[in-house]
């Protein structure tokens, strides 16, 4: 069991946005920890941090099967389904037409936007089935798992992610990635290039 961490803390200009594609290792996690960025993880993603500003996971079925699991009052928590906010008290953000289809990845980034980040740096956005689905392995208990079909509309939603956010500086530092819309960064270079960027947004 991880030793968590109350947050308090303001987000910060930079934030990590950690989805949980196959390519995402505890190794990067625990470097990712270290840099003092606020963090969004994606679905079962916060499972590899001891201190997160913020779990993402949009679909009403993943929180019935995982809300159990997740540590109470350490994060915050968010969802695309409104039945799912109003069942288990998280905080209702979609950022697209309820006619839309979405995919908790893309919505991660627009939540960092709303949060007021100025660089976000992506890992585990694998967008392929190459290497397998999720690094935790499919989803059992009748959860949806990625098909061939849901992983191309993803691409044409994490296009639409980009054009909402023009002024958003995203980066594609996931150690395997399909995406093309966002410029590809190793992770050692995105952390380099931090500086002074991990303080508070005022």
């Amino acid at each position: 069991m991880k030793n968590w961490q109350n947050k308090t803390k303001a987000p910060t200009k930079t934030i990590f946005c950690v989805a949980s594609g196959p390519s995402l290792t505890a190794e990067d996690c625990e470097t990712v920890q270290k840099t003092g960025c606020s963090i969004i993880a994606v679905n079962n993603s916060w499972q590899l941090f001891s201190d997160i500003y913020a779990l993402y996971a949009g679909d009403l079925s993943w929180w019935k099967r995982y809300r159990k699991e997740i540590p109470v009052g350490q994060f915050r928590k968010f969802t695309a389904n409104l039945a799912a906010a109003k069942s288990y008290a998280l905080e209702y953000r979609r950022y697209c037409d309820l006619k839309e289809g979405f995919n908790s990845g893309a919505m991660a980034i627009s939540l960092a936007a709303e949060l007021g980040a100025e660089v976000v740096i992506l890992l585990g956005y694998d967008c392929s089935l190459a290497h397998g689905v999720h690094w935790h392995g499919p989803h059992a208990d009748k959860l949806r798992n990625p098909s061939e079909i849901s992983v191309s509309t993803w691409h044409q939603q994490f296009n639409k992610t980009q054009d909402r956010h023009p002024n958003l500086h995203i980066l594609n530092a996931s150690r395997s990635s399909e995406i093309q819309c966002f410029p590809r960064i190793n992770l050692e270079a995105a952390i380099a290039q931090l500086s002074s960027a991990a303080v508070p947004v005022q």
